[in-house]
């Protein structure tokens, strides 16, 4: 890449590999949220007392009004939702058909104004899941690491 560029909006190009390392950090909320998650089967959300959303998952501002969210604007949330939106994914991120499909959707958490994305483990490839109440399942606490990977899926919750 000898060339400089001047126009940000003009179109480049790279030929050959480019390796590209990132570290994006939790910040504080995302810190607090997944130690809390480590230990615990429920979320942490954030409620803003200006307009009363409750942010999902948990923030230090309000995204809709600005408002800073306090230390005691903390709250725990169940690890359960409502399917909003779902589908049935054939092929892996790498283009590769999967052996089994598997049901990813957007889950509405309750008592909270956000969503998480997650895997619904059934055998009903099928049936029609918006609407559906589900529970998250968790790793056993010893093994989990703080991250999203320590949801192994959601199942309907009975």
């Amino acid at each position: 890449m000898l060339e400089k560029q001047t126009d940000p909006t003009s179109p480049m190009h790279w030929r050959g590999d480019m390796q590209a390392d990132y570290m994006y950090t939790n910040g504080v909320a995302g810190d607090r949220f997944f130690r809390h998650l480590m230990e615990k089967d429920t979320f942490l959300a954030t409620k803003c007392k200006k307009c009363g959303k409750v942010l999902f998952p948990a923030r230090l501002y309000c995204e809709d009004c600005f408002q800073e969210i306090s230390e005691s604007d903390w709250l725990e949330v169940p690890a359960t939702g409502t399917v909003r939106v779902f589908t049935v994914a054939t092929i892996n991120a790498h283009g590769k058909k999967m052996e089994e499909p598997k049901i990813i959707a957007l889950i509405d958490i309750d008592k909270t104004d956000g969503a998480l994305l997650g895997i619904i483990k059934t055998k009903d490839l099928k049936r029609d899941f918006c609407g559906v109440k589900v529970k998250a399942v968790f790793k056993p606490k010893e093994k989990r690491e703080g991250t999203l990977k320590d949801i192994l899926y959601f199942e309907e919750k009975i």
